[in-house]
């Protein structure tokens, strides 16, 4: 018998983040942008309309997807980074800000890569693998959201351009530290 589970959570960073667990992954996937080989956002992958009360010079959408299956002996899953043009906005176009919204993207990165080990680590248990995959999930998830908001506070929304430097290296060294999760499934 082999049972396969759904999840698809999107995170709008610099917004609240909303759930949509019923979503049609493969449309999703159609509307986006992978990040799998590094992708340099431009600014005219920002194709959403600008929310005009909004504080923020320009938002950045991006999600990671999950999907997984499992037998009485194994849990197998795929992993995506993505984001999300027609979610994404600017108001101001600069390479300072342009740079932090890549900065956004590379988290969600760096997360969907912890994702991969902590699901590579993970001791099967048949009786329990749909909760154990969705709180391994939601965790990353939640640890994302505060890395994210972190990363906004830090940078002053990308004002801060030491602090914005500081935060690219640390990205970069993260993302390096996890190097051997970026072959995800």
């Amino acid at each position: 018998m082999f049972i396969v589970g759904y999840l698809l959570i999107i995170q709008s960073f610099l917004l609240i983040p909303s759930a949509h667990p019923n979503a049609d992954p493969g449309a999703a996937e159609k509307e986006s942008i992978n990040w799998r080989q590094r992708r340099q956002l431009q600014w005219g992958d920002f194709k959403g309309q600008p929310v005009a009360s909004a504080p923020n010079a320009a938002l950045t959408s991006t999600s990671i997807l999950i999907s997984f299956g499992y037998d009485n002996k194994a849990l197998t899953y795929n992993l995506q980074c993505v984001f999300y043009p027609e979610k994404s906005w600017t108001k101001v176009k600069s390479v300072r800000i342009l740079a932090h919204e890549q900065g956004h993207f590379d988290i969600s990165q760096l997360f969907t890569r912890k994702l991969h080990k902590a699901l590579s680590e993970y001791r099967f248990s048949e009786g329990s693998v749909d909760r154990d995959v969705m709180d391994i999930y939601q965790k990353i998830g939640s640890q994302q959201a505060a890395f994210q908001q972190q990363y906004d506070k830090e940078t002053n929304y990308s004002r801060d351009a030491s602090q914005q430097l500081i935060w690219q290296e640390k990205i970069e060294e993260e993302l390096k530290s996890l190097s051997k999760f970026a072959a995800y499934p």
